[in-house]
């Protein structure tokens, strides 16, 4: 039987992998490998046992060097647009996952790669990672969000100097700019994202939804507006039997035991 392009391993409970496993293309999407990530997304989205989901490239190499360039050759424009406009909607049904998301990168994370990353909602890099969106170089712009996703996240002057000379940045670097929320030694990458997947399992679930849907869309209303969101979630999640048992294990001195209700 052929391997799969994209595999899930339960790591510990409630804690998933994601492997992009083209080791030998240095894991580039294709359209059977974005086929196979989207109905991963949607499994793992219905299973109420899943509450973390880590995202990894398969081998040393890298995380995911881009989109494979041979299915562009031959200007097949309709079968191009296609595979750019399903990219996009599946880059958005992971950005909107109402779960936790943890890119984890080693090496390569660029174009289609860099914006899979840059739709979690933490991004952690080895010193090995090398992270841009070089479009340019093939004469072409980044069509999965980059453009937008990478601007909102680091600033306009920062994302022209890497997509106007598709520049490449290190791991480190990606931390200084608060791209990354930490970069380790290669050998540590793993146990760093477990031990973030852990920490996030100790958080309401419930919570951490509403959270993630804030953080995303918040900056794109005016302060009043988006401070306003946030109260009607503060105000919602109280009334919830997880924001009681909360409450009450603090007080109480126990670990609480949340059930996303």
């Amino acid at each position: 039987m052929t391997e799969p392009l994209v595999l899930s391993e339960d790591i510990e409970p409630g804690i998933v992998r994601l492997t992009f496993n083209r080791p030998d293309k240095l894991n580039a999407l294709s359209t059977p490998l974005m086929r196979e990530f989207e109905a991963h997304l949607d499994s793992l989205a219905a299973d109420p046992a899943v509450r973390v989901i880590i995202l990894a490239g398969a081998g040393e190499k890298a995380f995911v060097a881009g989109a494979d360039i041979a299915e562009y050759r031959g200007n097949r424009r309709a079968e191009f647009i296609a595979y750019q406009l399903e990219s996009r909607r599946i880059f958005d049904k992971l950005e909107a996952l109402p779960k936790p998301t943890i890119a984890a990168i080693r090496g390569y994370a660029l174009g289609g790669g860099f914006e899979i990353a840059l739709c979690c909602d933490v991004i952690l890099c080895a010193t090995s990672a090398r992270l841009g969106l070089p479009e340019g170089l093939l004469g072409l712009s980044p069509g999965g969000g980059g453009t937008q996703r990478l601007t909102r996240a680091v600033g306009r002057i920062v994302a022209s100097d890497m997509m106007l000379a598709a520049r490449r940045i290190t791991g480190e670097r990606a931390y200084q700019l608060g791209l990354a929320a930490e970069c380790v030694a290669d050998e540590a990458l793993v146990e760093t994202a477990l031990s973030r997947a852990r920490a996030m399992l100790k958080v309401a679930p419930l919570a951490q939804a509403e959270m993630k849907r804030l953080i995303r869309q918040g900056p794109d209303a005016a302060l009043p507006v988006a401070q306003g969101f946030e109260q009607e979630v503060l105000f919602r999640l109280y009334g919830t039997a997880d924001g009681q048992e909360g409450i009450d294990a603090f007080l109480d001195k126990r670990d609480p035991v949340f059930k996303g209700i």
